[in-house]
């Protein structure tokens, strides 16, 4: 088994203050780069996948752990939906087969 990923479902962590959420996202992020322990991959799905974007408060943070290695995927079916699927400017587009092998393959999923 693999070691961990992370299955990122929202640009935002929690639900109750948006704006909140999102700065914690980017906190996340940020210290992630810093973390003793990094992911094998990150799975970006629903509105998760816009954190891909160039825009993105956390873009910047999530190349940086690209270039260190770590394996961005995009769900396919989520960013057609948003229409930015040419648009994400670090990660791949995968499909949901290969992020359950993913999930599968790893000894554990965290969910954000």
């Amino acid at each position: 088994m693999a070691g961990f990923v992370y299955y990122i479902a929202s640009d935002k962590i929690g639900n109750q203050d948006p704006e909140l959420g999102k700065t914690l996202m980017h906190n996340f992020m940020v210290k992630l780069l810093a973390a003793k322990e990094k992911p094998t991959h990150i799975l970006f799905v629903e509105r998760g996948v816009q954190l891909l974007l160039a825009d993105s408060s956390a873009f910047e943070a999530l190349k940086d752990l690209e270039e260190e290695g770590i394996v961005l995927l995009a769900c396919q079916t989520c960013l057609d939906y948003y229409g930015i699927r040419d648009k994400i400017e670090v990660g791949e587009v995968s499909n949901m087969p290969t992020i359950i092998e993913k999930m599968q393959a790893a000894a554990k999923v965290i969910s954000l």
